[in-house]
């Protein structure tokens, strides 16, 4: 039973932070459709491509 316990714990951990990462990444990211990089949400232009954000 106690194995269960751990293993639920650690697997709600692991979940937990998938989500904030994700969420974070959403927040504060955007994907360039030309060359798929990650650039600031702060940037008018990619960093990669140099293709302008609508």
């Amino acid at each position: 039973m106690t194995d269960f316990l751990g293993y639920l714990v650690a697997g709600t951990i692991l979940v937990a932070a998938w989500f904030a990462t994700s969420w974070y990444a959403r927040a504060m990211y955007r994907v360039c459709q030309g060359c798929g990089t990650m650039n600031a949400k702060r940037r008018g232009d990619c960093r990669n491509c140099g293709k302008p954000f609508e």
